[in-house]
């Protein structure tokens, strides 16, 4: 007689195997309520802030923190602040650039990039507006004829031993109003109370966030930034940079 054969659902070293496999599987799998938790950023901000500006073009710098508080990885496509004066918008500039890190000299290139949960990312962030077509080639036109008239100067200077070797040379007014037009033109920074939105746009519209800020802009602060004007009719703040101070740091807080 052949002995019988024992089914495979009644053998219990089998049953005791695929328990053993499905508790290896199931310790490699995030628990259930982090598969359910949805992404999510946290945004927070220094209490400071740095402003600037290129011939006018204004220049915002701001140290931003975000964390990945949700359950799944995020990437963030994009930073942007938007700014309103007094109740009236101001202007609106992107991310651009960034410190890798704080004690660095050259930022770098601000991209997408990914965080996942519990990670952070945080850094000295610049918002500008690069220079449109027209507007560059007018820049670039008011610098080149500026520099221009300096070399043509320094030329004549050297054929005329009489000249004093430290004397600042003033360039013609015709040359210097197209730089004080320029300025005029693209400065913001006026004095009054501003409100500071800063939205972070990321691949998950529900981990998307939106925070607003508020700040004041002092008629000194102003009047420090516009200083460099009186510089205009010497080439200061366009082919060089006089020695003074270009830029503000203003106190933050959450509106």
């Amino acid at each position: 007689m052949q002995n019988a054969v024992t089914p495979l659902y009644m053998d219990w070293s089998f049953w005791a195997v695929i328990v053993a496999l499905t508790a290896v599987v199931l310790s490699q799998i995030p628990p259930i309520h982090v598969i359910l938790k949805r992404a999510k950023l946290d945004l927070e901000l220094y209490s400071k802030l740095s402003i600037t500006h290129k011939l006018g073009n204004p220049n915002l710098q701001l140290h931003l923190i975000l964390n990945n508080i949700g359950g799944r990885r995020v990437r963030v496509k994009d930073i942007s602040v938007a700014l309103s004066r007094d109740g009236t918008n101001v202007i609106d500039f992107p991310a651009q650039n960034y410190l890798q890190n704080q004690n660095d000299q050259n930022t770098v290139l601000f991209t997408t990039f990914s965080l996942d949960p519990k990670n952070e990312w945080a850094h000295i962030t610049n918002f500008l507006r690069s220079f449109g077509r027209e507007d560059e080639k007018a820049y670039q036109k008011i610098e080149g004829d500026l520099l221009a008239d300096f070399r043509s100067y320094q030329k004549e200077k050297k054929g005329n031993a009489s000249a004093e070797s430290e004397e600042a040379y003033e360039h013609p007014s015709n040359l210097v109003q197209p730089a004080s037009d320029f300025f005029e033109k693209h400065f913001c920074w006026k004095a009054g109370e501003y409100n500071m939105t800063i939205s972070v746009v990321t691949d998950s519209k529900s981990a998307d966030i939106s925070k607003n800020y508020r700040f004041t802009i002092f008629e000194s602060h102003t009047e420090t930034l516009a200083s460099i004007k009186e510089h205009f009719k010497y080439g200061g703040g366009l082919y060089w940079n006089p020695k003074i101070q270009t830029s503000v740091i203003l106190e933050v807080t959450e509106a």
